[in-house]
């Protein structure tokens, strides 16, 4: 029990992580393409945010709170390209964040933070294993 205990942060990181990469492929899968605009800013762990505001095909509004580096907007520019599932109108990002290769989405970090966390683990335990 205590090895399942040892491996709870890697688990955590990894379930998280590929959760998110699955929203990332359904998007790039069924996504539609819509126009958004950057509605009111948040801090979050120290981290800039805009909420971007969109509406579906059925004219609903919706949100997404993405961080103001990946917007990457420039000056005082407020539309924002948005990708949304229309099974799920609020399952969304930004098209930029899209383009981006997994592995350098925050999502990605986290896959590859518990792949880290789970090999320093292994081979912390084989070399106490060994002595």
């Amino acid at each position: 029990m205590g090895l399942f205990f040892a491996y709870l942060p890697a688990l955590v990181s990894l379930g998280l992580g590929f959760f998110g990469l699955r929203d990332m492929r359904i998007l790039r899968r069924r996504g539609v393409r819509t126009e958004g605009r950057c509605g009111g800013t948040s801090w979050n762990a120290n981290i800039s945010s805009i909420d971007v505001i969109y509406r579906d095909e059925r004219g609903q509004r919706h949100y997404v709170t993405i961080t103001a580096e990946d917007l990457g907007l420039v000056g005082d520019e407020s539309i924002v390209r948005v990708v949304y599932d229309p099974l799920k109108p609020n399952r969304a990002t930004t098209e930029r964040i899209l383009k981006k290769s997994i592995w350098k989405t925050q999502d990605g970090y986290l896959v590859i933070i518990g792949l880290c966390i789970a090999a320093v683990l292994t081979a912390a335990i084989a070399v106490d294993a060994s002595h």
